[in-house]
């Protein structure tokens, strides 16, 4: 019988301070999913706040005293590294003050003599081919993607900051999946814009 009790006793102890606590091990779980959301949500932000520059350089920066005309094609051929196709031409602003010889003009296509393609010169004599607006839709695309993306840096902020094993509040929740969805389908609304504008 005494045996039995030291045994019984030596048994608790062991089973009291050996092996892992299942609760401390969940904890460090824990702290290692928020430190990754954590992670996950400042890059999905940064990369973001990339977009609103990009955007701006898209759209706001490259019209920025810029005159908008059309190119007519004199001749095209491949550039030097021979991926590309640039062509000469003549320039004239919509306004018909403006004439100017085109060396470089990328089109974004093969193209033949005597066509003609919506371009803005800027300051430099560089001409891009688009619209004004055109670009402005650009721009706007752009800071589309940049709103996707801090809805889906929302999401993973909140999971990182919130108390450990308290659910997400509704109206973080919607906000996130609000702005995850709203900048794509304006994404896509602007891609069909360009695409009727060019």
């Amino acid at each position: 019988m005494k045996t039995d009790a030291s045994g019984g006793r030596n048994l608790k102890k062991a089973a009291g301070t050996g092996g892992p606590r299942p609760g401390f091990a969940a904890a460090e779980r824990g702290a290692g999913s928020r430190v990754g959301s954590g992670v996950l949500g400042i890059l999905a932000l940064l990369f973001g706040l990339i977009l609103v520059g990009v955007g701006y350089a898209e759209g706001p920066r490259k019209v920025s005293g810029g005159t908008q005309g059309t190119i007519t094609v004199e001749r095209c051929g491949k550039d030097v590294i021979g991926d590309d196709v640039e062509c000469s031409g003549t320039f004239r602003s919509d306004d018909g003050r403006l004439r100017s010889d085109v060396e470089d003009f990328e089109p974004g296509e093969d193209a033949d003599r005597g066509d003609k393609f919506q371009a803005v010169g800027d300051d430099t004599g560089y001409f891009r081919r688009g619209t004004i607006t055109s670009f402005y839709v650009e721009a706007v695309k752009v800071w589309f993607v940049a709103v996707t993306m801090f809805g889906v840096a929302l999401l993973p902020l909140s999971a990182a900051f919130r108390r450990s094993g308290r659910p997400m509040r509704r109206g973080t929740f919607i906000t996130g999946l609000s702005l995850l969805f709203g900048g794509l389908l304006g994404c896509g609304v602007c891609a069909l814009v360009n695409a009727v504008l060019i």
